[in-house]
């Protein structure tokens, strides 16, 4: 290997220990993409990032969101034509590791979080059947009351026409009134 070729190893390798990609076509120092490096897009964020091909498989920090990254490997290259030292694919393999272990412990927060949700919902849909129960009564004792209310109006009419036609029976000169109910008395 030549020295211009170790140079550039060492500078992939650096760039995807740390977690720095090109962004846009550039990196900071304005160097230009070449047709070697791997161009591809955030999984989180969608921000556009490339790397030179020494960084396929490792992992590294997008420059926009700041989310650990997996560079993908390009179709018919495998990890063993990368000259990635084996110190750097072991801290890789160790980085990914524990990405993994944050990613189940995330999973199994979400996954107490849908088990707590899903209880709350069987309760509340309990609550709304016994709501609905509840509704149910208060419609018929409505329907109880306004029957009730019209047999006591129709009550109170016939009472009055009882009444006035027994005041009027007591007057001098007053006549039986002529709507009187039948049983009633003149």
């Amino acid at each position: 290997m030549t020295e211009e070729e170790l140079g550039a190893t060492e500078q992939a390798e650096a760039d995807a220990a740390e977690g720095s990609a090109v962004e846009d076509g550039t990196d900071e120092n304005g160097t230009i993409i070449r047709d070697t490096d791997i161009v591809f897009d955030c999984p989180h964020c969608g921000h556009n990032l490339a790397i030179d091909y020494r960084g396929a498989g490792l992992q590294i920090n997008c420059v926009r969101c700041g989310e650990s990254v997996l560079v993908p490997i390009p179709d018919g290259m495998k990890i063993d034509d990368l000259d990635i030292e084996p110190g750097e694919i072991l801290k890789q393999l160790f980085k990914t590791r524990r990405d993994l272990q944050k990613q189940e412990l995330r999973a199994e927060g979400l996954e107490e979080q849908v088990r707590g949700l899903v209880e709350r919902n069987s309760l509340l849909y309990a609550q709304g059947e016994a709501l609905a129960m509840q509704v149910a009564e208060l419609k018929a004792f409505c329907q109880q009351q306004v029957a009730l209310s019209e047999k006591m109006t129709a009550l109170l009419d016939r009472m009055q026409v009882s009444l006035a036609a027994e005041a009027s029976v007591g007057e001098p000169g007053a006549e039986a009134p002529v709507n009187a109910e039948p049983g009633a008395e003149a």
